[in-house]
Protein backbone atom coordinates (compact mmCIF):
# COMPACT_ATOMS: atom_id res chain seq x y z
CA UNK A 1 0.00 0.00 0.00
CA UNK A 2 1.70 3.47 -1.32
CA UNK A 3 1.97 5.88 2.25
CA UNK A 4 1.67 9.22 1.57
CA UNK A 5 2.99 11.82 4.07
CA UNK A 6 2.25 14.93 4.13
CA UNK A 7 4.67 17.84 4.73
CA UNK A 8 3.84 21.42 6.55
CA UNK A 9 4.06 24.47 3.69
CA UNK A 10 4.44 27.91 3.51
CA UNK A 11 1.65 29.81 1.96
CA UNK A 12 3.50 30.69 -0.84
CA UNK A 13 4.14 27.09 -1.54
CA UNK A 14 0.71 26.14 -1.75
CA UNK A 15 -0.65 29.14 -3.73
CA UNK A 16 2.36 27.39 -6.14
CA UNK A 17 1.24 24.30 -5.84
CA UNK A 18 -2.54 24.66 -6.47
CA UNK A 19 -1.63 26.28 -9.46
CA UNK A 20 -3.33 24.68 -12.00
CA UNK A 21 -1.50 22.75 -14.90
CA UNK A 22 -1.75 24.52 -18.09
CA UNK A 23 -3.33 22.84 -20.62
CA UNK A 24 -1.92 21.91 -24.21
CA UNK A 25 -3.65 22.86 -27.02
CA UNK A 26 -4.03 21.12 -30.45
CA UNK A 27 -6.03 23.14 -33.36
CA UNK A 28 -7.01 21.38 -36.09
CA UNK A 29 -8.57 23.26 -39.28
CA UNK A 30 -9.15 21.72 -42.94
CA UNK A 31 -9.36 23.60 -46.06
CA UNK A 32 -12.69 24.02 -48.11
CA UNK A 33 -14.53 21.48 -46.12
CA UNK A 34 -18.02 22.14 -46.00
CA UNK A 35 -20.39 21.44 -42.85
CA UNK A 36 -22.13 19.03 -44.89
CA UNK A 37 -18.75 16.86 -45.14
CA UNK A 38 -19.43 14.98 -41.86
CA UNK A 39 -20.90 11.92 -40.53
CA UNK A 40 -22.13 14.00 -37.44
CA UNK A 41 -23.83 16.85 -39.76
CA UNK A 42 -25.91 13.82 -41.09
CA UNK A 43 -24.34 13.62 -44.25
CA UNK A 44 -24.48 9.41 -44.77
CA UNK A 45 -22.22 8.93 -47.03
CA UNK A 46 -18.98 9.90 -45.62
CA UNK A 47 -17.16 8.11 -43.35
CA UNK A 48 -15.78 9.98 -40.52
CA UNK A 49 -16.22 7.72 -37.59
CA UNK A 50 -13.19 9.36 -35.63
CA UNK A 51 -15.10 12.88 -35.98
CA UNK A 52 -18.15 11.41 -35.20
CA UNK A 53 -17.34 9.91 -31.91
CA UNK A 54 -15.32 13.36 -30.61
CA UNK A 55 -18.60 15.46 -32.05
CA UNK A 56 -20.49 13.27 -29.75
CA UNK A 57 -18.36 14.05 -26.29
CA UNK A 58 -17.24 17.43 -26.96
CA UNK A 59 -18.67 20.54 -26.97
CA UNK A 60 -20.20 21.75 -30.42
CA UNK A 61 -20.17 25.28 -32.23
CA UNK A 62 -22.95 24.67 -34.60
CA UNK A 63 -23.66 28.57 -35.58
CA UNK A 64 -20.24 29.35 -36.23
CA UNK A 65 -18.88 31.69 -38.73
CA UNK A 66 -15.98 32.16 -40.85
CA UNK A 67 -14.56 34.34 -43.47
CA UNK A 68 -16.00 32.69 -47.22
CA UNK A 69 -12.30 32.65 -48.58
CA UNK A 70 -9.09 31.35 -46.81
CA UNK A 71 -6.23 33.69 -45.85
CA UNK A 72 -9.02 36.14 -43.83
CA UNK A 73 -10.33 33.56 -41.94
CA UNK A 74 -6.38 32.24 -41.01
CA UNK A 75 -6.19 35.86 -39.85
CA UNK A 76 -9.13 36.14 -37.64
CA UNK A 77 -7.67 32.71 -36.11
CA UNK A 78 -4.71 33.79 -35.57
CA UNK A 79 -5.39 36.97 -33.84
CA UNK A 80 -9.05 36.84 -32.17
CA UNK A 81 -9.67 40.10 -34.69
CA UNK A 82 -12.11 40.81 -37.38
CA UNK A 83 -9.90 40.27 -40.89
CA UNK A 84 -10.25 43.95 -41.84
CA UNK A 85 -8.07 44.69 -39.15
CA UNK A 86 -5.23 42.69 -39.84
CA UNK A 87 -4.69 43.83 -43.61
CA UNK A 88 -5.33 39.89 -45.10
CA UNK A 89 -9.03 40.56 -46.96
CA UNK A 90 -8.42 38.09 -49.79
CA UNK A 91 -6.09 35.47 -50.87
CA UNK A 92 -3.64 36.68 -53.69
CA UNK A 93 -2.14 39.59 -55.13
CA UNK A 94 -0.56 40.96 -51.91
CA UNK A 95 -3.81 40.93 -50.02
CA UNK A 96 -3.08 37.45 -47.94
CA UNK A 97 0.03 39.26 -46.06
CA UNK A 98 -1.37 39.82 -42.71
CA UNK A 99 0.03 42.72 -41.04
CA UNK A 100 3.29 42.04 -38.98
CA UNK A 101 1.97 44.69 -36.32
CA UNK A 102 -0.68 41.59 -35.21
CA UNK A 103 -0.20 39.94 -32.14
CA UNK A 104 -0.83 36.26 -32.46
CA UNK A 105 -1.99 33.26 -30.18
CA UNK A 106 1.70 31.88 -31.13
CA UNK A 107 3.16 35.05 -30.14
CA UNK A 108 1.32 34.84 -26.69
CA UNK A 109 1.72 30.92 -26.23
CA UNK A 110 5.37 31.49 -26.62
CA UNK A 111 5.79 34.52 -24.35
CA UNK A 112 4.27 32.46 -21.91
CA UNK A 113 6.28 29.39 -22.29
CA UNK A 114 4.53 27.34 -24.53
CA UNK A 115 6.40 25.54 -27.15
CA UNK A 116 4.53 26.41 -30.58
CA UNK A 117 4.39 24.60 -33.71
CA UNK A 118 2.26 25.01 -36.79
CA UNK A 119 1.69 21.87 -39.47
CA UNK A 120 0.46 22.47 -43.20
CA UNK A 121 -1.00 25.51 -44.46
CA UNK A 122 0.02 28.95 -43.31
CA UNK A 123 -1.33 31.17 -45.96
CA UNK A 124 -0.26 34.63 -44.49
CA UNK A 125 3.44 35.58 -46.07
CA UNK A 126 6.08 33.88 -47.31
CA UNK A 127 8.59 35.83 -46.79
CA UNK A 128 10.40 38.01 -43.98
CA UNK A 129 8.67 38.98 -41.75
CA UNK A 130 5.57 37.61 -42.55
CA UNK A 131 6.69 33.55 -42.13
CA UNK A 132 5.26 31.92 -39.45
CA UNK A 133 8.32 31.38 -37.58
CA UNK A 134 8.39 35.35 -37.89
CA UNK A 135 4.61 35.36 -36.00
CA UNK A 136 5.51 33.39 -33.11
CA UNK A 137 6.19 29.70 -33.93
CA UNK A 138 9.21 28.30 -32.53
CA UNK A 139 8.87 25.22 -35.42
CA UNK A 140 6.84 25.41 -38.45
CA UNK A 141 6.53 22.79 -41.36
CA UNK A 142 4.21 24.41 -44.27
CA UNK A 143 3.26 24.56 -47.72
CA UNK A 144 3.39 28.33 -49.55
CA UNK A 145 1.45 30.07 -50.73
CA UNK A 146 -2.41 29.41 -50.69
CA UNK A 147 -2.09 25.54 -51.60
CA UNK A 148 0.12 22.81 -53.49
CA UNK A 149 -0.97 23.23 -56.68
CA UNK A 150 -0.16 27.36 -56.85
CA UNK A 151 1.96 29.29 -58.29
CA UNK A 152 4.27 29.45 -55.19
CA UNK A 153 5.03 25.61 -55.39
CA UNK A 154 8.92 24.73 -55.06
CA UNK A 155 10.53 23.66 -58.46
CA UNK A 156 10.16 19.96 -58.27
CA UNK A 157 7.66 19.80 -55.71
CA UNK A 158 4.53 21.06 -58.00
CA UNK A 159 1.43 19.68 -57.44
CA UNK A 160 2.59 17.05 -54.93
CA UNK A 161 0.36 16.22 -52.64
CA UNK A 162 1.82 13.06 -52.09
CA UNK A 163 6.20 13.33 -51.42
CA UNK A 164 5.53 17.18 -50.94
CA UNK A 165 8.31 20.12 -50.85
CA UNK A 166 7.48 21.72 -47.52
CA UNK A 167 9.29 24.56 -46.05
CA UNK A 168 10.71 23.64 -42.11
CA UNK A 169 11.71 26.21 -40.40
CA UNK A 170 11.90 28.34 -43.95
CA UNK A 171 14.15 25.74 -45.17
CA UNK A 172 12.85 23.74 -47.96
CA UNK A 173 12.67 19.58 -47.38
CA UNK A 174 11.89 16.80 -49.35
CA UNK A 175 9.00 15.04 -47.42
CA UNK A 176 7.62 11.51 -48.25
CA UNK A 177 4.12 10.69 -47.68
CA UNK A 178 0.63 11.71 -48.30
CA UNK A 179 0.65 15.83 -46.91
CA UNK A 180 -1.94 15.24 -44.72
CA UNK A 181 -0.30 11.78 -43.02
CA UNK A 182 2.81 14.59 -42.86
CA UNK A 183 1.31 17.26 -41.32
CA UNK A 184 0.05 14.84 -37.95
CA UNK A 185 2.76 12.63 -37.88
CA UNK A 186 5.31 16.10 -37.52
CA UNK A 187 2.66 17.17 -34.77
CA UNK A 188 2.92 14.28 -32.69
CA UNK A 189 6.58 14.33 -32.90
CA UNK A 190 6.37 17.59 -31.99
CA UNK A 191 4.02 17.33 -29.39
CA UNK A 192 6.21 14.40 -27.84
CA UNK A 193 9.20 16.49 -27.70
CA UNK A 194 7.77 19.46 -25.75
CA UNK A 195 6.04 16.58 -23.43
CA UNK A 196 9.29 15.20 -23.03
CA UNK A 197 10.81 18.35 -21.88
CA UNK A 198 7.72 18.80 -19.32
CA UNK A 199 6.35 22.05 -21.38
CA UNK A 200 2.96 22.56 -22.64
CA UNK A 201 2.54 23.55 -26.32
CA UNK A 202 -0.11 25.00 -28.88
CA UNK A 203 0.14 22.54 -32.51
CA UNK A 204 -1.55 23.81 -35.02
CA UNK A 205 -2.81 21.36 -37.51
CA UNK A 206 -3.76 23.40 -40.48
CA UNK A 207 -3.95 20.84 -43.61
CA UNK A 208 -4.15 21.64 -47.20
CA UNK A 209 -7.23 18.69 -47.98
CA UNK A 210 -9.93 18.84 -48.82
CA UNK A 211 -8.62 22.18 -50.94
CA UNK A 212 -8.13 21.06 -54.67
CA UNK A 213 -6.62 19.98 -56.63
CA UNK A 214 -8.22 16.84 -56.27
CA UNK A 215 -5.73 14.58 -58.56
CA UNK A 216 -3.54 12.96 -55.76
CA UNK A 217 -5.77 11.46 -53.08
CA UNK A 218 -5.18 8.53 -50.72
CA UNK A 219 -6.34 4.95 -53.13
CA UNK A 220 -7.30 3.06 -49.88
CA UNK A 221 -9.78 5.87 -48.82
CA UNK A 222 -11.04 6.47 -52.36
CA UNK A 223 -12.01 2.35 -52.67
CA UNK A 224 -14.43 3.67 -50.25
CA UNK A 225 -16.73 5.51 -52.18
CA UNK A 226 -16.04 3.80 -55.48
CA UNK A 227 -19.96 3.41 -57.23
CA UNK A 228 -21.51 4.68 -54.38
CA UNK A 229 -24.64 6.83 -55.16
CA UNK A 230 -24.08 10.21 -53.95
CA UNK A 231 -27.76 11.82 -54.43
CA UNK A 232 -28.27 10.75 -50.76
CA UNK A 233 -25.11 13.13 -49.19
CA UNK A 234 -27.40 16.13 -51.11
CA UNK A 235 -27.63 18.79 -48.39
CA UNK A 236 -30.18 19.76 -46.39
CA UNK A 237 -30.89 16.15 -45.79
CA UNK A 238 -33.63 14.68 -48.41
CA UNK A 239 -33.38 10.88 -48.79
CA UNK A 240 -33.08 10.67 -52.91
CA UNK A 241 -33.21 13.79 -53.62
CA UNK A 242 -30.73 15.18 -56.79
CA UNK A 243 -27.32 16.62 -56.70
CA UNK A 244 -28.09 20.44 -56.48
CA UNK A 245 -26.35 22.04 -59.76
CA UNK A 246 -23.64 19.95 -61.98
CA UNK A 247 -21.68 18.21 -59.51
CA UNK A 248 -18.90 16.45 -60.61
CA UNK A 249 -19.51 13.22 -58.77
CA UNK A 250 -15.51 11.88 -59.31
CA UNK A 251 -14.51 15.24 -58.06
CA UNK A 252 -17.36 14.76 -54.90
CA UNK A 253 -15.33 11.42 -54.08
CA UNK A 254 -11.85 12.56 -53.93
CA UNK A 255 -13.32 14.80 -51.66
CA UNK A 256 -14.84 12.34 -49.42
CA UNK A 257 -11.45 10.13 -49.47
CA UNK A 258 -9.12 13.38 -48.27
CA UNK A 259 -11.71 13.98 -45.58
CA UNK A 260 -11.91 10.11 -44.34
CA UNK A 261 -7.53 10.40 -44.51
CA UNK A 262 -7.94 13.38 -42.20
CA UNK A 263 -10.65 11.31 -39.99
CA UNK A 264 -8.28 8.34 -40.01
CA UNK A 265 -5.50 11.12 -38.88
CA UNK A 266 -7.76 12.66 -36.34
CA UNK A 267 -8.13 9.02 -34.58
CA UNK A 268 -4.57 8.02 -34.70
CA UNK A 269 -3.53 10.95 -33.00
CA UNK A 270 -6.25 10.96 -30.47
CA UNK A 271 -4.98 7.76 -29.72
CA UNK A 272 -1.43 8.72 -29.05
CA UNK A 273 -1.51 11.41 -27.10
CA UNK A 274 -3.85 8.94 -24.65
CA UNK A 275 -0.87 6.86 -24.66
CA UNK A 276 1.55 9.45 -23.69
CA UNK A 277 -1.13 10.08 -20.87
CA UNK A 278 -2.13 14.13 -21.86
CA UNK A 279 -5.50 13.24 -23.07
CA UNK A 280 -8.54 14.55 -21.95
Amino acid sequence: MQQWKIEPKKISEKKESARPKRPNIILVMTDDQGYGDLGFHGNPVIHTPNLDALARESARLDPFYVSPVCAPTRASLMTGRSHQRTRAIDTYIGRAMMDTDEVTIAEIMRDAGYATGIFGKWHLGDCYPMRPGDQGFEKSLVHRGGGIGQPSDPVGGERKYTDPILMDNGVARQMKGYCTDIYFEEALKFARQAHQQDKPFLAVITDNCPHGPWHDVPAEEMALYEGVDLSVASFPQEKGAPLRGKWNQDQVRRTYAMITNIDENMGQMIEQIDAMGIGE
